[in-house]
C-alpha cells in the first residue's frame, strides 16, 4: 500500500512479486522485518527525488526472496531473488531505460544476487544474518548506481 501511495505501480510490481514468491514459506513477522526496510528507498527517493534508488528497493526485496527461498535449496533462492530482479528489468524496459544501462544494472544484480546466494548458503541460518545479507546487498546495489 506504501509503495502504491508513494512510489507509484513500479514499485507495487516489485513488492507483490516479492510477497508472491514468498507465500509458501511461513510469511508472518520475521518476512515484514526484513521486506520492510526496503521503504526506506521509496522514501530516499521520494524526498531526494532520485528514481535511481528504484534498484537498492528492488536489490532489497531480491535478497528477500534469495534469502527466504535459500531454506529450500540455494539454487530455489537464487532463482526466486532472479525473478524479482528480472520484474525489475522488466519494468526498466518499459521506462525505455538505454541498452547500457541495463546491462549495467543486470551486471550488478547478477553479481549481487551471487553474492547473496554464496553468503546465505555458507552462514547460519538466523533472522540477524539475514538482515546483514539484505542490507549488503541493497548498499552494494546503492554503491552500483555509480557505475
Amino acid at each position: 500500500m506504501v509503495a502504491q501511495a508513494v512510489g507509484g505501480p513500479p514499485w507495487t510490481l516489485v513488492g507483490v512479486i516479492t510477497f508472491v514468491l514468498v507465500a509458501f514459506t511461513r510469511p508472518g513477522l520475521p518476512l515484514l522485518a526484513l521486506a520492510a526496510p526496503s521503504l526506506v528507498w521509496l522514501v530516499l527517493a521520494r524526498v531526494t527525488e532520485n528514481r535511481e534508488l528504484f534498484f537498492p528497493y528492488a536489490m532489497h526485496l531480491a535478497a528477500v526472496v534469495a534469502c527466504r527461498l535459500a531454506n529450500r535449496t540455494a539454487v530455489w533462492g537464487f532463482l526466486g531473488g532472479a525473478a524479482v530482479v528480472a520484474a525489475f528489468l522488466g519494468i526498466r524496459v518499459a521506462q525505455e531505460a538505454t541498452l547500457r544501462v541495463l546491462a549495467v544494472e543486470c551486471a550488478v544484480a547478477v553479481a549481487i544476487l551471487g553474492g547473496v546466494t554464496i553468503a546465505r548458503h555458507r552462514s547460519s541460518r538466523q533472522p540477524a544474518v539475514d538482515a546483514a545479507i539484505i542490507i549488503a546487498a541493497a548498499i552494494s546495489a546503492y554503491a552500483g548506481l555509480a557505475l
